[in-house]
């Protein structure tokens, strides 16, 4: 952290914050704001506080919004926390258009929490050495620059459905408790985010009526990203799962289907908790970074393409409008590899093409060897 001896802000307690925690507080506590403005930003500074705790691993502290050092902000904090935001604070529990509209708002409003925090600590000497809030403000601009310039498909970790694995393998408490009904919960979302390739706020968006507590084979989406209705279907195993899971509560069968066993007991959980599950998940299986709760969806489109199902109906069942955005964001892998198989059925090999012999095998072992010895 950047040194206070000597500045002019020593004399006034600033010296006694080390913690993003206490400098949002009485940050907030100088802001000429509404009481309203002042609460909304602190559930942006606590997305900043969890955001921060992620980023280091530490998935309890993030729960429970543990003390963060200020030592933990970087450079790359506020483009981070940008792109983490727009992931993960989506509200499920908004009908579908506002949803959109709402996500991005909060997203952006925690943003500038964020932001004003970031400056308030520059102003103050409080940034760790070497960091400005200037080049932090450079280098979320500059990414949103990128971003503006093409769309980038990101592939997929092949192995994603592993976090469903690892919480199927985790031994289930045998005391009743928050513990047990976290892992059964657990269980049902992964499954069940799979089994239908719904968006994470379709799937948070569900009730217990909405799924029978597990006795339907397919649900009708009412609350879409488009606005439009569309039907899913649940396998045997992910209606088991549900199954297992609605049996231990003791709630109203018309209450959300994947609920909070801990502070806000009862409540859906948001996106931004089920975004932490799938990381914890994913960091514990060695995933790719890039896991998240759409990796599932991106895996069933995919399996569902590479077994061969029509790209209409792929499309349909994911809920596009148009088969060509499944084939753009989902399909370029399928076509790939179908592309690959062509031309190693049709293709020539270059020996063939020019009609003269391939090197001898002799040769390529001693141009192995001259690579192996160049390696070393």
């Amino acid at each position: 952290m950047a040194e206070q001896s000597g500045s002019p802000h020593s004399g006034n307690g600033m010296s006694e914050i080390t913690t993003v925690n206490d400098a949002a507080e009485r940050m907030l506590a100088d802001l000429d704001l509404s009481d309203l403005t002042k609460e909304t930003y602190r559930h942006g500074l606590n997305a900043l506080v969890r955001y921060l705790h992620l980023q280091s691993g530490d998935d309890a502290a993030a729960d429970e919004l543990a003390p963060c050092p200020l030592t933990c902000i970087q450079e790359e904090t506020l483009y981070g926390l940008d792109r983490w935001l727009r992931e993960a604070y989506p509200d499920p529990r908004q009908p579908a258009r506002v949803a959109a509209s709402e996500s991005t708002r909060t997203s952006r409003t925690y943003l500038v929490a964020a932001r004003r925090l970031m400056n308030w600590l520059d102003l103050h000497d409080l940034l760790p050495t070497g960091i400005s809030y200037d080049r932090m403000r450079r280098r979320i601009d500059q990414g949103r620059g990128q971003r503006r310039q093409s769309y980038r498909r990101r592939r997929t970790d092949p192995q994603a459905t592993r976090v469903l694995t690892h919480y199927l393998r985790q031994p289930l408490p045998e005391k009743k408790g928050p513990r047990r009904l976290g892992l059964l919960r657990n269980r049902a979302l992964m499954a069940t985010l799979y089994d239908t390739g719904m968006r994470i706020s379709e799937a948070l968006a569900l009730t217990r009526e909405d799924v029978l507590d597990g006795r339907l084979d397919r649900l009708r989406l009412t609350i879409t990203k488009n606005g439009k209705p569309r039907t899913v279907f649940l396998s045997d195993e992910s209606r088991r799962l549900i199954r297992a899971y609605v049996a231990e509560r003791e709630d109203s069968p018309y209450a959300p289907l994947f609920v909070s066993h801990g502070r806000d007991a009862g409540k859906a959980i948001t996106a931004a908790h089920a975004w932490h599950l799938v990381k914890q998940a994913a960091r514990a299986e060695g995933l790719f970074e890039n896991t998240s709760p759409h990796s599932l969806r991106h895996r069933r489109a995919q399996d569902l393409l590479d077994e061969g199902m029509p790209l209409e109906w792929v499309a349909t069942l994911l809920g596009h409008e148009h088969p060509d955005t499944t084939r753009i964001v989902y399909a370029f892998e399928t076509d790939e590899r179908m592309l690959g198989d062509m031309v190693a059925t049709y293709g020539k090999r270059p020996s063939e093409a020019t009609g003269s012999p391939a090197p001898a095998a002799s040769y390529d072992a001693s141009g192995a060897e001259e690579d192996d010895a160049e390696r070393q």
